[in-house]
């Protein structure tokens, strides 16, 4: 579990399981405290696991008590769903103040996995392709995929719930994640069991992502593969691992030049696995960061963004097709491109 700031210091009541244990936490809870009941049996009924804090704190960080193994965005996808409540309200916000003796509780998924009402007053989404079991998305560069502490209010993921709503009726479920400056294919499931098939093929590499990216310079080779590992850093920033060590996680990314500027290259880009920050990492240590990419790379773009867009996207619906939905190479990293 990731802890940080004063919430990592908190002093939390606990009283036992039902199966006679504790939940894992780094420090033994007090054993003389009786404010925080889990699974508890109740004339023969197993009652919802709570909460309650001894001081305010945030909504996020009494879930993170109670379920220390799960992460954050797990949390806050529980109270998406409706399955938090606080004081027997509704919590709707994972920043939420939580007073001192307030109760939180988090309900089963049947009684608490309801679609969460729209937000108003969202832009449009541009929908690529849409049917009764999936929603792929064109998602603009500069916006998250998902909200997260600071519970930002406008998000590719929020825009896509409001759209499901009004067309169908039915919720969107976040398969994966692009980052926030990253443009392009996001695909988006209408119900938990079609997350769950994607989600699969995600993890069996089945899934082909296809991305452009136009970087400094020309590579020495007309095509190739990286696989240097990628390693996050306790202050959760992220680095290549030296050659030779184990440290870190497997990343791969295949790519070809697919088309020559003058002082810049547009290149093809294949990932089998999908780190944070993979392409990036990997186009600059080949010499040629991707163009826009302030941390990783030379700085700002004459086009004022991130120069990579997730162009394609291919995997096998629910029905049993193979699909690939396809989004067009923004104006922008063209004309970067041709400066």
């Amino acid at each position: 579990m990731r802890t940080g700031g004063r919430s990592s210091e908190r002093q939390w009541s606990w009283t036992q399981t039902a199966t006679g244990g504790y939940p894992r936490k780094r420090r033994p809870p007090p054993s003389t405290s009786s404010t925080m009941i889990t699974n508890q049996r109740s004339g023969g009924k197993v009652t919802d696991p709570s909460i309650t804090p001894d001081e305010e704190t945030l909504l996020i960080d009494a879930l993170s008590s109670m379920h220390p193994g799960a992460k954050r965005n797990s949390l806050r996808r529980m109270i998406t769903h409706g399955r938090v409540r606080v004081d027997g309200v509704r919590a709707e916000h994972p920043r939420q103040r939580v007073a001192a003796g307030s109760t939180v509780v988090v309900l089963s998924r049947e009684d608490g996995d309801r679609p969460a009402k729209p937000k108003p007053g969202l832009p449009e989404p541009r929908v690529l392709y849409s049917d009764s079991e999936v929603i792929v998305v064109d998602k603009p560069h500069g916006l998250l995929s998902v909200a997260t502490d600071r519970g930002e209010v406008d998000t590719m993921f929020d825009r896509a719930a409001k759209w499901a709503w009004d067309n169908g009726r039915s919720r969107a479920i976040l398969v994966h994640r692009l980052d926030r400056e990253t443009s392009g294919c996001l695909i988006l499931a209408r119900s938990p069991e079609t997350r769950d098939m994607l989600q699969e093929q995600f993890k069996r590499r089945s899934v082909e992502r296809i991305y452009h990216a136009v970087v400094h310079g020309r590579p020495e080779e007309e095509s190739g593969t990286e696989t240097a590992r990628i390693q996050e850093t306790k202050d959760m920033r992220v680095r290549l691992v030296v050659e030779g060590r184990r440290a870190g996680r497997e990343a791969i990314t295949h790519w070809e030049v697919d088309e020559e500027g003058v002082t810049h290259t547009l290149i093809r880009i294949k990932i089998d696995t999908g780190r944070r920050a993979q392409i990036r990492l990997h186009m600059a240590s080949l010499g040629c960061p991707v163009a826009g990419d302030t941390r990783h790379g030379w700085g700002k773009a004459s086009v004022n963004r991130l120069c990579l867009h997730a162009s394609a996207l291919s995997f096998d619906h629910p029905n049993g097709e193979r699909m690939t939905i396809q989004s067009d190479i923004p104006r922008a990293l063209r004309a970067e491109l041709k400066r």
